[in-house]
């Protein structure tokens, strides 16, 4: 396991596509509009390290795969030499304006982002995996906080045994940022502070083929989180997402 990264902030974004207009017509204009703008955009950045783009397309069921349907549409990464950067204001004015046209319930996290496993060895191609852990009600603030660490002590012994398992990312959350509404709820970005935020963090696993990754999570000492876990029932998911990198500098 290697040493958190203090030499870059990462920031992760989730969001669900707007209540408003149809589904195809939200990830159109992501994928379109959107996202090709914020590609452009960060490319005038020099502070920035990388921006990865996810569509979640499976979620973690009871049987141990991922044949449910996603309870969350898209999550996006970007990270920065630190002290990191935001965008110029007027910039982050057009990015709220045409949130308005494909999403609601924007999240953002800045997180400390620590490898734990990595088998990389030249891939230019893998799938990838994301859990997302919160802190369930019953729990104490560090009692959430030992919950997780024991959740990784378990993914740092079964992961690096799975074939084809290449690399094991944990994005521990230190806060997660307001977002206020325009149209829909969480549409406008905010220099606020969630202050009762539960979020704990995203975990994200390679893996050489999707087979794989169905096989890792399929494992029964896996599955038993969904159970057995302090997270079980409902604060702790995994989803099968397709990444993609607009940015890559790292």
């Amino acid at each position: 396991m290697s040493a958190p990264d203090t030499t870059t902030t990462k920031r992760i974004l989730e969001f669900q596509a707007s209540a408003l207009r149809p589904r195809e017509e939200c990830e159109r204009h992501y994928l379109e509009v959107h996202s090709p703008w914020a590609v452009r955009a960060l490319a005038e950045a020099p502070a920035l390290v990388g921006y990865h783009t996810n569509l979640l397309v499976g979620q973690w069921d009871i049987a141990g795969g991922f044949r449910r349907a996603p309870d969350l549409w898209r999550y996006a990464s970007m990270r920065f030499r630190a002290p990191g950067a935001e965008f110029p204001p007027a910039v982050a004015r057009m990015l709220a304006h045409d949130h308005q046209n494909f999403l609601r319930d924007l999240r953002r996290f800045d997180v400390e982002e620590t490898v734990l496993h990595d088998g990389t060895t030249g891939q230019l191609s893998s799938d990838k995996y994301v859990l997302v852990v919160d802190r369930p009600a019953r729990l104490s603030v560090d009692e959430g906080w030992a919950a997780l660490d024991e959740l990784l002590a378990l993914l740092g012994r079964v992961v690096p045994t799975q074939y084809g398992a290449r690399r094991l990312v944990l994005n521990r959350v230190l806060v997660e940022r307001e977002n206020a509404p325009l149209r829909e709820p969480g549409q406008r970005p905010t220099g606020g502070v969630v202050e009762d935020s539960t979020r704990l963090a995203y975990v994200e696993v390679y893996l050489d083929h999707e087979v794989w990754g169905d096989e890792l999570f399929a494992r029964p000492e896996l599955v038993a989180l969904l159970s057995d876990s302090p997270f079980a029932p409902d604060s702790l998911t995994a989803y099968h997402v397709v990444e993609r990198a607009g940015h890559d500098r790292s």
